[in-house]
């Protein structure tokens, strides 16, 4: 689909914004057609502002994927909260700000309208899952009512996993999108590198294949990876902050973490369309998502 109407190239950066688990990946996910964000049920799970290239003929929309906007108790909040900021604040010509109308407005809400009202940074309202809300003209009004900034503000209402959001996004983004250069190639989907995305796929089978306390406190680190003629080869180490969580990861018998490596092998290869040797091990490193230094080093 072609969704330009003149001949001159435009472009634009695009901040997917909201609170966590609002459906910021599924929406950049839907409208590529490709899984580059890691989608689960779990809030937060968006750790890093990862981009999503979209092209077409005269046009390149590039998504900026941000973490949920979450005042949480570890330095690794605080930085992820720091990242969501920073993209709407510069660096970006739109803002998507994405409302779950499933959910009651509270104080992460609140945060989120402040933070996206006071950008000088155009601000597109999507009201998202529509399908799980009995009455989404109600609480589209109730939004508007409660957060007076966007009274002005474009909007769509989607749910952002049904195949039809992408063709309601992308009619609601071309008029606000300026003339600009082509930043990538056209058969570019992401600026990540494949180590990155790699990593991603891992900390996606640990998250819906463990509970409680464990998907928080995992940080997959991709110790090596080499791409040969045959397959991708990778070592990843799975860090951990007890040796609980460790135990957890493992399973009975070493069943869970070669579960995980399964499920996590064949998202890997589905993306690169080869084979790939995967394997993991989990380390504890007590107190990670606390220490600065190791944050750092790992970003």
């Amino acid at each position: 689909m072609d969704i330009t109407n003149n001949n001159q190239f435009r472009s634009a950066f695009i901040a997917l914004f909201g609170r966590p688990n609002s459906g910021k990946s599924t929406l950049m996910n839907t409208v590529l057609q490709e899984t580059i964000s890691i989608v689960t049920s779990l809030p937060q799970t968006t750790r890093q502002n990862i981009k999503g290239i979209y092209s077409e003929d005269n046009l390149q929309i590039v998504f900026v994927d941000t973490p949920g906007m979450h005042k949480g108790k570890h330095t690794l909040n605080e930085m992820m909260r720091e990242q969501a900021v920073s993209a709407v604040v510069s660096g970006v010509d739109l803002i998507c700000y994405l409302v779950d109308l499933s959910r009651d407005f509270g104080d992460e809400e609140s945060d989120c309208a402040a933070c996206a009202a006071s950008s000088s940074v155009p601000v597109l309202l999507v009201f998202n899952k529509v399908d799980l809300c009995g009455d989404v003209d109600g609480k589209v009004k109730a939004f508007l009512s409660a957060y007076k900034g966007f009274k002005d503000a474009p909007m769509i209402k989607i749910s952002a996993s049904s195949p039809k959001s992408k063709e309601i996004f992308l009619a609601a983004v071309n008029p606000l999108i300026p003339e600009g250069p082509k930043y990538f190639d056209d058969d570019s989907l992401t600026d990540a590198s494949m180590r990155t995305i790699a990593a991603e796929f891992i900390r996606k089978q640990v998250i819906v294949n463990t509970r409680e306390e464990v998907p928080h406190a995992v940080f997959v680190e991709i110790e090596e990876y080499r791409e040969t003629p045959q397959k991708h080869e990778i070592v990843a180490g799975i860090h951990v902050e007890t040796q609980g969580q460790k135990g957890i990861i493992i399973g009975s018998k070493g069943a869970l973490i070669d579960k995980i490596k399964k499920f996590a092998r064949r998202d890997i290869e589905n993306l690169v369309g080869g084979k790939v040797s995967l394997k993991l091990h989990v380390k504890v490193t007590p107190g990670w998502r606390d220490d600065s230094n190791f944050l750092r080093g790992m970003q």
